[in-house]
């Protein structure tokens, strides 16, 4: 009833389709309600698109919240009427696993009751993070300022604990219908993960190539440029993206293995090869590095069970050989695989220029987490933590050089309301970027003419640009420079009309979208900005909320290659420094407790163990180096991972059985 509430007071608010975002809601819970599996499917598949943050302007909530809200709504639905998919032969396969366990319990007591007390300490110990969670959250609210919050607030701003908070509560409300699915019907709620996991894969890995053939080129592998693919949350820099490449590509491995028939072995493969291209391109090391980590956890894993079934003698059943068709087509794959490797790291000189500067990299990563541990200062501090989602303000403010590059602030007054956009003070001055943003449509030639309202207590410049941008990188940009004069607050207008032309960009150039950008310069620290207008050639308006009395919707912002201060960039650290030893020790515990059941538990014998189990390895790899829990969607999918790894059974009604030995078998 709460996720259900919740959800559809998030829907009325919504800055862009309230009304149909509403109906989209309740038709979403009442499927999930009549297919509780359904969930398993979507929530991966559409994680990577279910975020519009650059049009409605929302940092703390977005879309994909409201689907977690409708699948935990539906999903508690049914399991309060009773509703459970059961796979075919349910009753008659789960008689013969009724026999067995029975068989064994009497004898030994040693199936049920040992997997049963496993799965109950894993239950008492996610409710102990669960706790930790709240006491950091109401910690982090509490430095903050407490309530109300706004839709619109950024970082440094009580919304930002609950953004960090979400993910892992979300997850929590879904448990119930995981356990419930993984224990009636493992395997084809393992397949229905998977699918959806595969999906959302391959959604980001074509988003990935058009948006490196729409900027800097699908086979340009020398321009500065990082793939972001739909992961909005990088605008300040992050491991979002990073983070789900780690934990899906090793899915992809399982699909391969599993697939039956050429024509679905070739829709694997080809899959593999994209998603290559879209780990590549991110050139990002630690994708790299993740990537890598997971592909040797999951040979070394299922090294052990083939050895076994191929030795002969001992009762063991040997192997059977694989067919023609697979063993040619791993070896193409495998020869594609390196050819992409190979083209990517040696046709263009960017990743080698980030190879070289490794260790100067590393040396500022170690100097960043220093100085984000000497924000604990006193033992309560270093065993509960600063509070969830402070690190961004308690880092700039504290850390000598390290203040945020700008920040945004609606100011109300008689006359209405504008923006005022901050910079750090003299002596801080941040090395990157800060700019105001907001989506514009697809540019083509003509004219566009950009005026505003300006106004600065000191001498200010304000760089103005169209641009053709996805995110952090332009294609192009129409810009110019505004010179803005105190005048003893009074407002002056500014106007300026671009010429935008269009080359062809051939074959392989995709559509792209434009952003208007606002960028603060000069020695002023704050500047202020209202009655925003841009008009294409044929004077209709382009932008939304250009007088800002709707607060910041329609607004986005970025930072540029200055990204310290809302990252520590290790996932460990991060809980440290948030929840504090306490909810550090918990995680580790869980993450224990999950590579235990895959590796020695009762979801050993399942298909999905090694898969799962290198799935999370990959995703910690990427943790040493960057944070993974304060992207929301990325943490989201992890702790539905590790939550699934820590329920995960062996024995199922649908796994196949064999034969009972006849000292079990009923009369």
């Amino acid at each position: 009833m709460f996720a259900g509430l919740l959800g559809a007071h998030l829907a009325l608010q919504h800055p862009l389709w309230s009304g149909l975002l509403t109906v989209v809601f309740a038709a979403w819970c009442l499927a999930v309600y009549l297919r509780p599996q359904l969930w398993l499917t979507v929530l991966p598949a559409l994680l990577p698109m279910a975020g519009f943050s650059p049009w409605t302007g929302w940092i703390g909530v977005e879309e994909f919240d409201l689907l977690a809200l409708g699948a935990a709504a539906g999903s508690h639905a049914g399991l309060a009427a009773g509703r459970c998919e059961r796979a075919p032969g349910y009753f008659r396969s789960s008689q013969r696993v009724s026999a067995l366990v029975d068989r064994a319990a009497d004898s030994g007591r040693c199936g049920e009751s040992a997997s049963t007390r496993w799965f109950r300490l894993a239950q008492v110990v996610s409710g102990l993070l669960a706790a930790s969670y709240l006491l950091a959250l109401g910690r982090g609210l509490a430095d903050a300022g407490g309530f109300p919050l706004g839709w619109f607030e950024g970082y440094e701003k009580p919304l930002n604990s609950l953004r960090l908070a979400k993910s892992f509560f979300l997850v929590l409300l879904l448990v119930p219908s995981l356990r419930s699915l993984l224990r009636r019907t493992p395997t084809l709620a393992g397949r229905r993960l998977v699918a959806g996991l595969l999906s959302g894969l391959g959604l980001v890995a074509l988003a990935i190539v058009c948006e490196r053939a729409g900027y800097p080129g699908i086979f340009n592998f020398s321009t500065p440029y990082r793939s972001t693919a739909l992961f909005w949350e990088m605008h300040v820099g992050g491991a979002a993206v990073d983070g789900f490449l780690a934990l899906t590509v090793p899915f992809v491995a399982y699909a391969l293995a599993h697939a039956r028939t050429p024509w679905r072995w070739a829709l694997v493969a080809a899959l593999a090869v994209v998603a290559a291209y879209a780990c590549l391109t991110t050139f990002s090391r630690a994708v790299y590095l993740a990537v890598a980590v997971s592909l040797i956890v999951l040979a070394g894993r299922l090294a052990v069970p083939w050895r076994q079934r191929c030795r002969p003698g001992d009762g063991a059943i040997l192997a059977p050989a694989p067919e023609r068709w697979r063993v040619r087509g791993n070896r193409l794959l495998a020869a594609l695989l390196t050819f992409e490797v190979l083209a990517v790291l040696g046709l263009g000189n960017y990743m080698s220029t980030r190879v070289a500067a490794s260790e100067r990299d590393l040396g500022g990563r170690l100097e960043h987490w220093r100085e984000g541990l000497h924000l604990l200062r006193v033992p309560s501090e270093l065993l509960l933590g600063r509070g969830l989602g402070r690190f961004p303000a308690n880092y700039s403010q504290t850390v000598p050089g390290r203040a945020m590059p700008g920040r945004l602030q609606i100011i109300e007054g008689g006359e209405g309301s504008h923006l005022r956009i901050f910079r750090p003070p003299h002596g801080a001055r941040a090395r990157g970027a800060f700019e105001l943003l907001q989506r514009l449509p697809p540019l083509g030639d003509g004219t566009y003419t950009v005026a505003m309202d300006l106004r600065a207590p000191q001498l200010a410049s304000l760089r103005v640009a169209v641009c053709q941008k996805h995110l952090l990188y332009a294609a192009f940009c129409l810009q110019t420079a505004f010179a803005v004069l105190p005048a003893d607050g009074e407002w002056r207008r500014f106007s300026i009309t671009f010429a935008a032309r269009q080359g062809s960009g051939g074959v392989w150039r995709a559509p792209t979208l434009g952003f208007l950008s606002l960028r603060l310069e000069g020695p002023a620290d704050c500047l202020d900005v209202d009655n925003l207008s841009v008009l294409d050639a044929a004077g209709h308006q382009l932008l939304e909320n250009g007088d800002f009395s709707s607060n910041l919707a329609h607004w986005f912002f970025a930072g540029y290659q200055y990204f310290l201060p809302w990252h520590v960039d290790n996932l460990f650290l991060e809980m440290l420094i948030d929840q504090g030893a306490i909810g550090l020790l918990l995680l580790l515990a869980l993450l224990a407790m999950a590579f235990g059941n895959l590796l020695s538990g009762p979801g050993r014998g399942h298909v999905l163990a090694p898969y799962l189990l290198a799935a999370l390895a990959g995703g910690l790899a990427v943790g040493v180096f960057s944070s993974l829990l304060d992207m929301p969607r990325a943490a989201f999918l992890f702790y539905l991972l590790l939550c699934c790894a820590l329920y995960l059974q062996g024995l199922s009604p649908e796994n196949r059985i064999e034969p009972l030995p006849a000292p079990l078998q009923t009369p």
